[in-house]
C-alpha cells in the first residue's frame, strides 16, 4: 500500500482489518499514533471512519474505528450520489431493460480490453494481470496464493449503486473474471450484501467447465 496516501491506506485497512485502535494503525503504518489521529479525525468529519467505544475489565475504556459505506467516495466513487438518483430514475421509470442491456455491452467492452492485454499462459500471470487492471480502475485490489489456487479481495467498489439495485452486475462480474482468465472464478463475498470487501476464489478450469 506504499503508493497510496495515508488515508487512504487507513481506509483500506479497516475494510480489511475491521475495528482496528490507534495503536494499531500506527504500526500497520508506521507513523505515530498523533499523526493517525489527525487523519482520523478528517476522516470522521468527511463520515468515512467512525469509531465506537471498547469496553475493557480493567482501566479506561478505548476506541476502536471502522470504514463505513461513504468510505467508498474517498476509494474512487465520487459520483456515487448520482448514480443513486439515476438507479432510482431507472427503476422509478420503468426501463430496468435498457440498463441490463448497458451492463451487458459495459461487461462485454471491458472484457474485450482485459483479454487484450491478458498473459496467454499461466493462472498466476493472468489474475496479476487482472489486479493490475481492477488497481488501474480504483477497485484496490489485493492477491493471495494458495498452493495452486488464488483469492482476489477488491476493497472499493466503484460501481456499488448500481449492484445495490442491479444484482446481475455482479453475476456478470464473475462471469466475465472466469472469461477473461479461462478459469474457474467464484464470488464469496460482496460487498452489496454488507461485506467490507468484493472476493473472489480462482482456480485452474474443471474438465467438466471446459
Amino acid at each position: 500500500m506504499e503508493e497510496y496516501p495515508t488515508p487512504v491506506k487507513i481506509i483500506l485497512l479497516l475494510k480489511k482489518y475491521p475495528n482496528m485502535s490507534l495503536d494499531d494503525l500506527a504500526k500497520k503504518l508506521k507513523i505515530s499514533k498523533m499523526a493517525v489521529l489527525n487523519h482520523i479525525s478528517v476522516l470522521e468529519q468527511q463520515g468515512a471512519v467512525a469509531r465506537k467505544i471498547v469496553k475493557k475489565s480493567v482501566g479506561r475504556p478505548s476506541y476502536a474505528f471502522y470504514a463505513t459505506e461513504v468510505s467508498n467516495m474517498k476509494l474512487g466513487t465520487g459520483s456515487d450520489a448520482m448514480l443513486t438518483d439515476f438507479m432510482d430514475f431507472i427503476k422509478n421509470t420503468g426501463n430496468e431493460k435498457l440498463l441490463e442491456e448497458f451492463l451487458k455491452d459495459r461487461y462485454g467492452r471491458v472484457k474485450s480490453e482485459y483479454s487484450s492485454v491478458m498473459p496467454r499462459k499461466g493462472l498466476e500471470e493472468k489474475v496479476n494481470a487482472l489486479a493490475v487492471l481492477r488497481r488501474n480502475a480504483d477497485y484496490y485490489p489485493e492477491v493471495k496464493k494458495s498452493q495452486e489456487n488464488f483469492e482476489l479481495t477488491e476493497y472499493n467498489c466503484p460501481i456499488l449503486s448500481i449492484s445495490k439495485n442491479f444484482g446481475i452486475a455482479c453475476s456478470m462480474e464473475t462471469q466475465m473474471f472466469s472469461q477473461v482468465l479461462d478459469a474457474d472464478v467464484k464470488s464469496t463475498h460482496r460487498q452489496v450484501n454488507g461485506y467490507s470487501a468484493c472476493r473472489f476464489l480462482i482456480s485452474q478450469k474443471s474438465e467438466e467447465n471446459e
